[in-house]
């Protein structure tokens, strides 16, 4: 994902004369945005082609997911197929896991919920932009909140880290957030050690010199971060969004599968999970737990591979 400098010229698409008001009074207060509207699909698809056609283009055009006439996934087709370089996302009110199933056959893999905070709606608005914010701590944390950060070498020390970790958060979470942040551990700090290396899970682990996993986290006025990083940079967003499907539409094969469930299981007890990805060089996932007791019941789809 090539970084964009200077104005960002986007497009939000949405029937909904109210969402497009809050997007308009989200972005009137910056300056590096030129945003334009459309309440249709097809208003949208007649839109980019003048823009294209008077040579200029929009960076990136976010498009709600439910609509009169075309759709969000159609629509999204049509302008793939007349200029298949612009970034895109979906937004939605409704429960984003309702279309995961069809995220995987669209290869959709950012869908935003409208009932985030705007500044959470503007924060993913600026990663999928300008694909910068993406991979680091700081950029889930408040300005200068500090942060503790250790190298993992071995399997024995992920199960201490894990519960410094979860000691430190009981401090500031309920129990309920504290069982949600425990098996997001376990089940990524795992992932991070075996599967990223090739390990048979369950053996006493020990990294060699060239394998890297880290594991950072701080909290601030509103929420808990935790991110976890390995160096092998091996799953992919299709492999994300599989496994999420799995776990949303399970076959009956997946109900017995004795594995796979760590990805679905993580955003299932997480307040909001991310994937950031450079294949073959890094993956780090972030789990953010919000500290008020309820942050809300639909999760965004957020997997970001650049």
């Amino acid at each position: 994902m090539n970084k964009i400098s200077g104005t960002k010229k986007i497009l939000i698409v949405d029937d909904s004369p109210t969402v497009r008001g809050i997007f308009n009074d989200i972005f009137s207060l910056r300056t590096d945005y030129e945003t334009d509207y459309a309440e249709s699909g097809r208003e949208a698809i007649g839109k980019l082609k003048e823009t294209l056609a008077a040579g200029d283009t929009y960076n990136f055009i976010l498009t709600d997911i439910n609509m009169p006439g075309l759709d969000g996934f159609e629509t999204l087709d049509a302008i793939k197929q007349i200029a298949p370089d612009i970034r895109t996302g979906m937004i939605t009110g409704f429960n984003v896991d309702d279309y995961i199933n069809m995220a995987l056959e669209k290869g959709v893999f950012n869908i935003i919920c409208k009932m985030d905070p705007p500044e959470e709606i503007l924060r993913t608005v600026d990663n999928l932009v300008t694909g910068e914010g993406i991979f680091g701590i700081e950029n889930y944390l408040e300005p200068d909140t500090s942060t503790i950060r250790h190298r993992i070498t071995n399997t024995r020390q992920l199960k201490e880290l894990i519960e410094e970790i979860l000691d430190f958060a009981r401090t500031i979470l309920d129990e309920e957030k504290i069982y949600g942040l425990k098996t997001g551990l376990v089940e990524v700090g795992t992932n991070a050690i075996y599967h990223a290396y090739g390990y048979e899970k369950g053996t006493s682990v020990e990294l060699k010199e060239s394998e890297e996993v880290t594991i950072e986290f701080g909290r601030d006025s509103t929420r808990f971060v935790v991110v976890i990083n390995d160096t092998s940079g091996a799953l992919t967003k299709e492999k994300v969004l599989t496994q999420l499907n799995k776990g949303i539409n399970p076959s009956p094969e997946d109900l017995i599968a004795a594995g796979g469930r760590g990805i679905f299981l993580t955003r299932f007890l997480s307040d909001k999970l991310i994937v950031n990805i450079i294949p073959h060089k890094r993956t780090e996932i972030i789990l953010i737990m919000y500290l008020t007791k309820d942050y809300q019941e639909s999760k965004p789809l957020l997997i970001n591979q650049i």
